[in-house]
Order: structure tokens, then sequence, then C-alpha cells
């Protein structure tokens, strides 16, 4: 379907970093399993990746993602090629750096590796009102987070609006 086609392969995309640090121990002075940075140029949110279902609890993984800010300013000083473990390791160490600027005790992380996510999070939406992309000749629906908002809330909300578009055959 050519026009659906265009459109999924014309989202314009954010990209970040995703930094994921392991502890020996559970981070006691977390009371939470995730929260957003409010005032930070690098850090945009955190989730505790071992607190998923089924995950391993031999230690706790916590998962940081920069800002689109802070990862455009890398890519701007560093090019498109992929980041060399050098860079990332420099990336890793300064969103670790503002991670401690909490104040949270992270004494205790024993692992840590950066990833350049290149096309982390669609830049708008593309059926924000119709919340999936449909073509009823053909009964084709696409739905995902590029259609509602970028977050899994948006991916839910577009898999909902398709589902009813099938219903209403």
């Amino acid at each position: 379907v050519p026009e659906i086609a265009l459109k999924v392969k014309e989202i314009p995309v954010v990209s970040c970093f995703a930094l994921m640090l392991a502890f020996e121990r559970p981070l006691q002075s977390i009371p939470v399993k995730g929260f957003s940075f409010k005032n930070s140029e690098n850090l945009s949110w955190a989730f505790c990746d071992s607190s998923k279902p089924g995950r391993s609890i031999t230690s706790e993984r916590w998962v940081l993602h920069s800002t689109a800010q802070y990862a455009e300013n890398i890519i701007a000083r560093t090019g498109l090629q992929r980041p060399t473990n050098a860079i990332l390791a420099n990336v890793a160490e300064e969103l670790v750096q503002e991670f401690k600027g909490t104040g949270l005790d992270v004494s205790q992380l024993f692992f840590k590796k950066a990833h350049r996510w290149g096309s982390a999070f669609p830049a708008k939406s593309i059926a924000a009102e119709e919340r999936c992309l449909w073509n009823g000749n053909r009964r084709l629906a696409v739905c995902g987070d590029f259609c509602v908002s970028p977050n899994v809330e948006g991916a839910i909300l577009s898999g909902i609006a398709a589902a009813a578009k099938f219903t209403e055959l």
C-alpha cells in the first residue's frame, strides 16, 4: 500500500543514547522503579529494567535515556558513523555522573554500557486523530507509537484503534 508505506518511511525520528547500569544490590534510596528528569540537559528518564516480570534478580539493572538535545550534540561532534568504544565510554561516564548528581548512592555500580539509538522515537505523530493508518479496501491497519505519541501508551492506543477498525467490518 504505497500511500501508507510513504507515510511510515518519512516519519522523522529523534536519536538518544541509552545507558545500561547494573548494581550489585538494589538501590534502596529509590522508592520508585522509574522516573523522569525535569531539569537535566543530559538525562530524560530512568527505569529499573530488573523490575520487569521474568527478569533476573541477581543484580539490579537500570536503563537511562539521554535527552534528544544531548544526543544531537554528541552526533554533531562525532558524526553519524557508528560511535567508537571511546565515544560510548565517554557518553556512559557523562550520563553516570549526571545520575550521581541526583544524590543517589550508586557506589555498587559494576557494569555500564552506552548505546546510540539512532531512531529512538518518532519526532511527530502521523495519525494523532485517527490513531492508526487504515486502508479499508485492503483491510490493512498499521499501528504504533509513531501514530499517536512516542511511548508505550501511544502504541497501545494505536493498537486499540486498529482493532476497532477491524471490528467495524
